[in-house]
């Protein structure tokens, strides 16, 4: 490029000047060759009339291959008719043997004919092609001629099987369908020579009504050994009708493009008589419902064919119409080389005049502009002025170089004025500077939250809050603010990461994801709050944000001293009421926490069970601060499948002595009696006993079970639960009805139970029992209704919770079982996969419900207990869980004095368990799940 750069402004002009001459030249060049290329593919294998003579040519055979193919299938046909034939009067008799032997001589006759005469016509397309030069040809030309010929090769060993009467109509149609086929496709490779329409059009009227004469010739052929055979073969009548749509489709096509004289021979075929009986032939075969055809064959042979010579000779009108398209073509052609010439002239020499005008004012106004230029360059006097050569653009550009010159000359008057002050303005602008910085450190320095700037990348600017820097020190370079602000937090750190690049994606809402950043961190004992405030450019593009960490430890501690000052209360109103079960509540869990320690590396889901347990009950006390740490454990173990770490075990360890410590008072009074809780009704059965003389051994067994736990006491905390369960989750105070019959059990032997079947009531409340509105939309009492009874029996103890409730969706079931890869072909595999441990039917986890935890607990403990469960349910009228135990010889456990001696109390034991509901099954072993 140096030597055109350096060439001078008059060579680049005539240089310019000569790429329209050099176009005009190219123009000129492609005009010709463009019509000379399409003279020689219009002369094609040799000339016009050879193009025409080659259409008319491959027509000749494929007209004789559709008479042999009619005459074949006739013979066919003859051969396979039956010994049993219909006249046409609709009477059954048999073809006579001498009459079926002359109708096959004389067809074979014609059949021997029609194969001389396409042997004859294929004689002549092979020696018309042999003497021209092909290579000139389309390509699809000459493939489809090639597949022609070829198939014309394999047409000799076709009439050896046909002669040993071995084929069948269908492959009749199919060997002479594949060579005409390709003898049609070869005429319409001609409209590869000319994009010319009338020629095109003329081509596509020779192939329609090559098309047109193919379906007529097979449906010519079909019905004629169909009419011979009396009966169409399976699929023929199909074939028929697939031809005839065919067939109309093509004549449509035909008629748009044939010329007037193709059409005048078209509408006179038509109503020729011989045509209008094959039409009358084909309606009768397709309407005829009778088993056998009795359709004289040599009548439809001698109408049909009318049909077809009929459109040959249309296709000789087509092909005569193509011949004039083509000789008009080559005149065109010719036409519009000359006129391609003339024109490719004229703007030769206009493009030369042009060039010449222009290239002599354009250099000599740019050599004027030129000279000033270089004269301002070299002497830099910017006084100097450009000559004004022309009023055009090249003297507006004149004039712009001047003005441009009158500034620049007042600009350096401006300069040389401020150039004296320069110094003083630059220290008087840095000593602002340095006041504003000194003043931003200041606030920096004193202002309590920690504050820096993230950049769009995650990196952090260098100037941040002093807060900040006691908080996590000092940023290294390019380091991400969620590695220095998470800290050893590994869940933290993925969620800022995670948060951060959601926002720099610009996909959702910013203000959408950056409220779904984390809002809080726990780092070191200190609790901290995260803010984030976005920049954003003048365009609204998001550039960082700065982030706003705010020390809220000791709000935090307030909150949770408060947390704690209500839980006490809490607990406190619930002791008044049940001392003893406050007893039995920090006995139990204590044990439940021990187990949780001594579990840390055993089974997760055992942990998991105990875990929930614990929240279960810390909740039935309103212990938030322990259902708190207990949930954050279970979310733990059910979403990483891990065991807690010793951090969060210890946490619950300490959470629990805490509370433990808060409420040993309370426990003080009560872990020092030793009274018996016993009922008025209970002393009444035992002095009534007593007074009965009844055996010293029933009366000693009575009094020992006075050790033992009501179940009434137990259902009481039940009820308490569903209330408090019932306001957290926004539904109605149920009504709560206990049938306790009496009956004590052992405290140590059931209290696991007991336990778990708070997780049943908890289900309950959650998922069985209603909210109001749906109930009242369902025509039940807003309010629902909570079954707890327990009974004894010779061998079992017997406890129900039952409900009014929705009942179990087995559907439901069903489609959450498959989906975790559990059985669920049968009712007992539902049910079974209703208490595996972690299976929900919840849409959502809540500190209510929702990990599929608290089922699979009650079937442990019942195992335990060597019980086993019952579930009756009906959709829309509620469910029952049943639980059965055996009774121990050697054991009080179930003895009840009440339905042994008395009535049942006023308001007590009047409740009579709901009978099997439909759709229940008869329980549930105690290895079913």
């Amino acid at each position: 490029m140096p030597t055109l750069r350096s060439a001078s402004i008059r060579l680049k002009l005539w240089s310019l000047a000569g790429v329209p001459v050099a176009g005009a030249l190219l123009l000129a060049a492609m005009i010709v060759g463009d019509a000379r290329q399409q003279a020689a593919r219009a002369a094609g294998i040799g000339s016009i009339e050879d193009l025409a003579q080659l259409s008319s040519i491959m027509a000749q055979p494929l007209h004789a291959l559709q008479k042999e193919r009619a005459w074949t299938a006739l013979v066919e046909g003859l051969e396979a008719r039956p010994p049993e034939t219909t006249d046409v009067e609709g009477e059954r008799h048999a073809t006579p043997p001498l009459n079926r032997a002359a109708e096959l001589l004389r067809a074979g006759g014609q059949l021997r004919d029609a194969r001389a005469a396409t042997d004859e016509s294929l004689a002549q397309l092979d020696a018309f092609l042999a003497a021209r030069d092909l290579s000139g040809l389309p390509r699809r030309l000459a493939r489809d001629l090639a597949d022609g010929r070829a198939k014309v090769g394999e047409l000799g060993a076709f009439r050896g099987q046909a002669d040993a009467k071995t084929v069948s109509l269908d492959s009749v149609l199919r060997v002479f369908g594949g060579i005409n086929v390709s003898l049609i496709r070869a005429n319409a490779g001609l409209s590869e020579l000319s994009d010319e329409g009338e020629l095109l059009r003329s081509i596509q009227s020779i192939v329609a009504v090559h098309e047109f004469a193919e379906r007529a010739s097979r449906q010519h052929a079909l019905l004629a050994h169909a009419f011979a055979s009396t009966q169409f073969e399976p699929g023929a009548f199909k074939t028929l009708v697939t031809l005839m749509t065919e067939e109309q489709l093509y004549h449509e096509e035909f008629i748009a493009n044939a010329s007037e004289p193709a059409r005048a021979l078209y509408n006179a075929a038509r109503s020729n008589p011989r045509v209008r009986r094959a039409d009358e032939l084909r309606a009768a075969a397709i309407g005829s419902t009778d088993e056998a055809l009795a359709i004289d064959h040599d009548a439809w042979f001698e109408a049909q064919q009318g049909r077809v010579d009929g459109l040959a000779a249309i296709e000789e009108e087509a092909i005569s119409g193509m011949r004039r398209a083509a000789a008009a073509r080559v005149a065109d052609t010719r036409r519009t080389v000359r006129d391609g010439v003339a024109v490719s002239a004229f703007v030769l020499l206009v493009s030369v005049a042009l060039a010449l005008v222009l290239v002599r004012g354009i250099s000599r106004s740019l050599e004027v502009l030129g000279e000033a230029a270089a004269h301002v360059r070299r002497t830099r006097d910017y006084t100097t002025r450009a000559r004004k050569t022309a009023d055009d653009e090249f003297g507006a550009l004149t004039d712009a170089f001047n003005e441009m010159l009158a500034g620049i000359q007042a600009r350096d008057e401006v300069l040389e004025g401020h150039r004296q002050n320069l110094e003083a303005t630059v220290a008087e602008r840095t000593s602002e500077l340095e006041k504003r910085n000194r003043e931003m450190r200041l606030v920096l320095d004193n202002v309590d939250q920690a504050l820096v700037t993230i950049h769009r990348d995650g990196t952090m600017e260098p100037v941040h809050s002093a807060a900040f820097e006691r908080l996590f020190g000092v940023p290294a370079r390019d380091e991400h603010f969620a590695d220095r602000i998470a800290g050893h937090d590994p869940r933290a750190r993925a969620f800022l990461r995670m948060g951060w690049e959601a926002a720099c994606d610009d996909f959702l809402p910013l203000e959408v994801v950056l409220d779904q950043l984390p809002k809080t961190l726990h780092r070191e004992g200190r609790y901290l709050a995260l803010g984030f405030k976005p920049i954003l450019s003048g365009e609204g593009q998001f550039n960082g944000a700065l982030m706003v960490i705010t020390d809220v430890t000791s709000t935090i501690a307030s909150v949770r001293e408060a947390e704690q000052q209500h839980e006490y209360i809490q607990v406190f109103e619930r002791a008044v009421k049940d001392r003893l079960g406050l007893v039995g509540f920090v006995n139990d869990t204590t044990k439940l926490v021990d187990a949780v320690s001594a579990r840390s590396s055993g089974e997760v889901d055992e942990v998991m069970r105990l875990v929930h347990t614990i929240k279960g009950n810390a909740g039935l006390w309103d212990v938030t601060s322990v259902a708190r740490v207990a949930h954050e454990i279970e979310s733990f173990v059910v979403e990483e499948r891990a065991l807690p770490s010793d951090e969060q075990i210890d946490a619950l360890r300490d959470v629990w002595l805490a509370f433990v410590g808060r409420v040993s008072v309370l426990l003080a009074s009560t872990a020092q009696s030793s009274r018996a809780d016993v009922g008025h009704e209970e002393v009444d059965a035992l002095l009534a006993m007593v007074r009965q003389r009844r055996d010293p051994a029933e009366i000693e067994r009575a009094i020992a079970a006075l050790r033992d736990e009501r179940t009434e006491v137990r259902f009481s905390r039940m009820k308490d639960q569903a209330e408090t369960l019932a306001r957290k989750l926004g539904k109605s105070k149920p009504e709560v009805r206990i049938d306790a019959g009496g009956v004590r059990l052992p405290a140590l032997r059931f209290a696991g139970m007991w336990q778990a079947l708070g997780h049943v009531v908890r289900n309950v409340m959650d998922h069985g029992i209603e909210r109001p509105e749906a109930r009242e939309a369902a025509g039940k009492p807003s309010r629902g209704t909570l079954t707890l009874v327990s009974r004894v029996t010779a061998d079992e103890i017997v406890i129900e919770i039952g409900d009014d409730g929705a009942g179990i969706d087995w559907e439901r079931v069903r489609e959450k079982a498959v989906a975790v890869g559990l059985p669920g072909a049968t009712r007992r595999d539902l049910e079974a996969a209703l208490f595996a441990p972690g299976f929900s039917t919840a849409e959502q986890v809540t500190d209510v419900s929702g990990r599929g935890v608290g089922l699979g607990v009650a079937l442990h403990e019942c195992r335990r207990l060597a019980g086993r469960i019952e579930l009756d349910t009906e959709r829309g009228q509620g469910t029952t869980f049943r639980f059965r135990f055996p009774r121990e010889p050697s054991d009080a456990a179930g003895v009840s004095l009440t339905t042994a001696t008395l009535p049942p109390p006023s308001g007590r034991g009047s409740l009579v368990p709901p009978p099997s509901r439909s759709g229940s099954s008869p329980g549930m072993a105690s290895g079913s799940a």
